[in-house]
């Protein structure tokens, strides 16, 4: 022992040893390393692309590095990449008839020129028919030549023309149309396998992320732009002038990646890709004021247009997942988190202060019941769903996302929070046959917080308000209700604040049913300053509105001031 004692402190010794420590450093770094590209390989797609033909994909071994910029990206994608020009016939109407059209329906020509520019040089014009062209792009996604691109590219067309980065022309025929989602399916006849792009998974995209854009903006085929990932889950949105997104406005299904990478008119369709070049977006919008790109595009991620593709090629339609749940139509704050036992710090997102909170069980008509997907799954009105599959749900365009972009028939666990405590239940889907409708006598003397409260309050409550009395009730179609209905709001309060509208009926507070005006201004009232107030709420047909009779919950709140 003694002699290796003297062997460790002699140089050679200290040499020896420090050789075996860093082998050992070496081994054990190596296996963490050789772990981690192991879990990587592994992981599966959350979403796969079906493909029908054969063929290896377009696709590069590795991530291309900014020192080659993205050249390889485009040579390895850009043959999948298509131009597609369409032509409709559209029937003229007269020099009259176009005079009395309203201002948003005026062909852009119009807008420069005046809508007599024709008829002033030319004479009255008279009814007929004119073709028109239209330019976008598309991605072939299957060596057999199905190619994907977004409906407004082809939806009123009567021809579709194809053309690849070869030279060759081809016409096309539309497989199916998920429309809203703003995709399409076009197929070419081929007589031999085509160059086709490989689909990359969107839910491993992150912020700041390279991508590239390519596609024929302004009809200039084989455009190749770059940018990173602005932000990802952006939901879709409309401008007030109806100028601001071109060249549509989308709906709410789609999970939208929002890139700096320039997109222009002529581009819808066309791919957004990584630097492996994996088509992670179908570009489908621009948010813009010149009409031109501002820096702001939007893409339909994979996790959207896969599961469209799928089910157009093997059903011809689109099926979408019903959970059969209203949800609450106001934003989650704190004073919610904490009422509904979601309020925390959670990392792994289950108690973090959001999710979406579920105000009532219905069936596909949008009416109470308890018989649907959710009902029989376990789900309860008042419970907070805080995840759909793998995904993570904070807001209620999540929840209706993840939900319709799944098919109908496949089971689904659903984390739920009731009252603080984390339940797993596994939900299996219907098909959601309608659009989503989620909207928004006693003869007590009238009662309103403003009369009675301090002046002093920096905010008042805000709030006029009296018995539900049953004509009011039947008129509101709330013939079962009981509670107190909202008379007025005043501007700016903490009322009007929480989302409260006049004609809502409120049933309870902080959980406790209220029947009368009376007991509901003692309620208030009697708590003290700062606590939260949480109201649940009916929202009925308003007056004079008999086209639709329905009924929704919704839960909001204010801080008792």
């Amino acid at each position: 022992m003694s002699a290796l004692r003297q062997f460790l402190r002699s140089n050679k010794g200290l040499t020896f040893a420090a050789l075996l420590m860093a082998l050992v450093l070496g081994i054990a770094i190596g296996s963490i390393v050789s772990d981690g590209v192991f879990s990587a390989e592994q992981r599966e797609q959350v979403a796969e692309l079906k493909i029908q033909g054969g063929g290896t994909p377009q696709v590069l071994e590795q991530s291309a590095n900014l020192a080659e910029g993205f050249a390889r990206v485009a040579t390895t994608v850009g043959p999948a990449v298509v131009n597609i020009s369409t032509t409709s016939v559209i029937k003229q109407r007269s020099s009259s008839s176009r005079r009395r059209q309203q201002p948003e329906q005026q062909e852009p020509f119009e807008d420069f020129f005046g809508e007599d520019f024709f008829e002033r040089f030319f004479g009255p014009v008279p009814p007929g028919e004119r073709r028109v062209s239209s330019l976008g792009s598309g991605v072939i996604v299957d060596s057999k030549g199905y190619i994907l691109t977004n409906d407004h590219v082809v939806s009123s067309a009567d021809k579709i023309n194809v053309k690849l980065s070869s030279g060759d022309s081809y016409i096309a025929r539309i497989i199916g149309e998920d429309r809203e989602n703003d995709l399409a399916v076009l197929k070419i006849d081929v007589s031999k396998p085509l160059p086709f792009a490989k689909v990359g998974d969107t839910t491993v995209v992150r912020v700041g992320d390279w991508v590239v854009a390519i596609g024929s903006p302004f009809g200039l085929e084989q455009t190749v732009t770059a940018g990173i990932v602005s932000a990802t889950g952006r939901i879709g949105f409309s401008s007030s002038s109806g100028r601001g997104i071109i060249p549509f406005t989308p709906s709410g299904f789609g999970d939208y990646i929002q890139t700096d990478a320039a997109i222009n008119p002529g581009n819808s369709g066309g791919a957004l890709v990584n630097t492996r070049g994996e088509i992670v977006g179908i570009n489908t919008f621009i948010s813009t004021k010149s009409g031109g790109s501002e820096g702001v595009g939007f893409a339909i991620p994979s996790t959207v247009f896969v599961n469209s593709y799928n089910q157009l090629v093997g059903k011809g339609k689109i099926e979408r997942g019903w959970l059969g749940v209203s949800m609450n139509v106001y934003d989650m704050t704190d004073e919610l988190a904490q009422y509904f036992g979601v309020a925390g710090a959670d990392s792994q997102g289950l108690k973090d202060g959001d999710g979406v909170i579920v105000t009532q069980l219905i069936d596909e008509k949008g009416d109470p019941a308890e018989t649907g997907p959710a009902y029989k799954a376990g789900v309860r009105p008042e419970d907070v769903i805080v995840k759909f599959g793998g995904r993570e749900i904070e807001t209620i365009y999540d929840l209706r996302s993840a939900v319709a972009n799944t098919p109908p028939g496949q089971t689904v666990p659903v984390l739920v929070v009731r009252k603080g405590e984390v339940k797993k239940l596994n939900v299996t889907l219907a098909e959601r046959t309608l659009e989503d409708r989620d909207r928004n006598g006693n003869g007590d003397d009238s009662l309103s917080f403003d009369q009675r409260e301090e002046k002093e309050k920096p905010k008042e409550i805000g709030l006029e308000f009296e018995t539900l009395s049953q004509a009011d009730a039947k008129g509101l179609g709330l013939e079962k209700a009981q509670g107190v209905k909202i008379i007025s709001v005043s501007p700016g309060s903490l009322a009007d604040e929480a989302g409260l509208e006049a004609n809502q009926v409120i049933t309870n507070v902080n959980g406790t049913p209220v029947n009368r005006s009376q007991e509901f201004y003692d309620r208030i009232t009697s708590m003290p300053s700062g606590k939260g107030v949480i109201l649940r709420v009916l929202i009925g047909t308003p007056p004079g509105d008999r086209q639709q009779r329905q009924t929704s919950v919704a839960y909001t709140s204010f801080i008792k001031p």
